[in-house]
């Protein structure tokens, strides 16, 4: 299965820490808009592919990342495989036992991030 997504934030667009809150780490709005828009894309693509259904078991990964220009692609791993799970492409994003490849390469016209998922 293979879909195609906008680039996630970058690490300072990501958490940010509250020293009153509850909880003291928190996304910040940057990546709740991403995920409302890269999970109404997945959406799109899951019904584009009839009949595909959640991975139940394991699942192994690859990654291509295309961006405008260099950056650290930690924080877009975590809020990516986070997705999975949120839009249930994965029951659990734990599911993911393997992250094949990422590739990262320079695409200044149309950045993305292209996600394929095998099962094991």
């Amino acid at each position: 299965m293979k879909f195609t997504l906008p680039l996630p934030p970058t690490l300072n667009h990501t958490y940010a820490v509250s020293r009153t809150a509850r909880h003291p780490m928190f996304k910040k709005k940057t990546v709740k808009d991403w995920e409302f828009t890269a999970g109404w894309d997945l959406k799109k693509q899951l019904m584009d592919m009839k009949g595909q259904k959640t991975f139940t078991g394991n699942v192994k990964v690859g990654l291509t990342f295309y961006y405008r220009v260099n950056r650290d692609i930690d924080a877009s791993i975590k809020v990516l495989l986070d997705l999975l799970q949120k839009q249930q492409v994965v029951v659990n994003d734990r599911q993911i036992r393997k992250i094949m490849y990422i590739d990262i390469f320079q695409d200044v016209q149309k950045p993305r991030v292209e996600v394929v998922i095998y099962e094991m």
